[in-house]
């Protein structure tokens, strides 16, 4: 993914010369205009949402679906990061704000001729414990299907507000 600033260092041009080269290359088919002076050469709705914004994983439900716990589709990308919360319809993808000690336990994988990060099922879960989108019900259904060690040593690493809340209700 690339900005219109981003294409004018590569190719050594003014920002006015790659506004109109990236044009082109939508025009073309050769590139996907992700927004307003940012396009994409990968048509990969999981690899946009995890380079838009920087840092993020991919996570929650969207994750789960990736490891393959759950099989619904969720209707935008969920992800994690320690910006502020975001929503980007044109994208279908949704940003939830955590905390810098929250953000880990996620994995980089190739896709599409890229990269994604994409959270471990289990720090999936406890990001949506964190976020309040997971109640006691979803992790009971969800818990059978995932690695009871894996979750309490993820869940142990985290020590920021609401660290007891989690932990509780693992346990």
């Amino acid at each position: 993914m690339y900005s219109v600033q981003q294409l004018s260092n590569l190719i050594g041009k003014s920002k006015a010369v790659s506004t109109v080269y990236s044009s082109r290359l939508v025009k073309k088919g050769l590139a996907i205009r992700v927004m307003k002076g940012t396009i994409s050469f990968v048509d990969d709705l999981f690899v946009i949402a995890t380079q838009l914004v920087e840092p993020s994983y991919i996570s929650l439900n969207s994750a789960l679906l990736f490891h393959e716990v759950l099989q619904q589709i969720p209707k935008a990308i969920e992800c994690a990061t320690t910006k502020n919360s975001l929503k980007y319809n044109n994208v279908k993808a949704i940003y939830h704000k955590i905390p810098k000690s929250l953000f880990y336990g996620y994995k980089r994988y190739g896709k599409a001729n890229s990269y994604i990060f994409v959270a471990e099922p289990e720090k999936a879960i406890i990001d949506g414990i964190y976020l309040n989108l997971y109640g006691k019900k979803d992790l009971d259904e969800l818990a059978p299907k995932v690695s009871n060690t894996r979750l309490l040593e993820l869940a142990d690493r985290f020590d920021g507000r609401g660290s007891k809340k989690i932990r509780s209700m693992i346990k």
